[in-house]
């Protein structure tokens, strides 16, 4: 049930949804120019590169250094394929990425990949198997089939934590890596660490941009900008109630 209200406030926390709703009051509404106005400057604001970067700079966790080598890294599934034919990376790829160069350098011995499908019956249908599909990606760029262990139940960030448990129960009192998008990381690692796990956090997927703003990030709307507030605006969100309902 919390799998289902979770993707359903997904939807009601979509801007879009915001916007949809003050043009219903500005057609119903003898304040309708006052709503018109307030839907213009929204959009303008959530189209804006520099406002939605700044959002971005003082949510997202910042890149780390690793300096030391763990016997276990874990990575977060989700957008890391897209589902089709063959072998389509998605928005996410870099959470399997930046781990596999990890294991090239030595800094990783072994990788859990941890997310199962998130169908919802009805309403959702997910059929990526995107941890098979990572695990086959990772062999063919010479990590060792030994080294890879896959967890394919949690459907979402609680659920990774917990099922991860399960398997690296016997490890908890070794520091681990958790590596998911920057944006996630601040909930991810919460909620291992409510499970009891130590871990340093890896963020990859990064999306901020650390360099100054240019002319056209400050004044040219761009409906990619809406789509990523969205996006931390639902992260933001759900970090919130995973903390309300003591997953976090």
């Amino acid at each position: 049930m919390f799998f289902i209200l979770s993707k359903i406030l997904d939807f009601i926390l979509q801007p879009i949804c915001w916007i949809f709703i003050l043009l219903v009051f500005a057609y119903n509404s003898r304040f309708s120019k006052r709503f018109i106005a307030i839907t213009i400057g929204l959009l303008l604001l959530l189209t804006n590169g520099w406002f939605v970067n700044q959002c971005y700079l003082a949510y997202e966790s910042p890149q780390k250094q690793i300096n030391q080598t763990y016997q276990w890294c874990i990575i977060l599934g989700g957008g890391m394929m897209r589902s089709g034919e063959g072998y389509r990376t998605g928005e996410t790829a870099d959470r399997f990425i930046q781990p596999l160069l990890l294991y090239k350098q030595g800094k990783i011995k072994k990788l859990l990949i941890t997310g199962g499908n998130v169908n919802i019956k009805g309403l959702k249908i997910d059929d990526t198997q995107e941890s098979k599909k990572v695990k086959d990606i990772l062999i063919a760029m010479g990590v060792d089939s030994k080294d890879i262990y896959l967890e394919e139940q949690a459907r979402n960030t609680h659920e990774n934590a917990t099922y991860t448990k399960l398997v690296l129960k016997p490890f908890l009192g070794e520091k681990m890596l958790l590596v998911t998008s920057a944006m996630h990381m601040p909930r991810a690692k919460a909620c291992y660490v409510k499970e009891g796990f130590k871990v340093d956090d890896y963020p990859a997927d990064i999306k901020k941009k650390d360099t100054p703003s240019g002319i056209l990030d400050l004044v040219i709307p761009q409906e990619r900008n809406l789509s990523k507030f969205a996006d931390l605006i639902r992260e933001m969100a759900g970090y919130v109630i995973y903390k309300v309902v003591g997953f976090a």
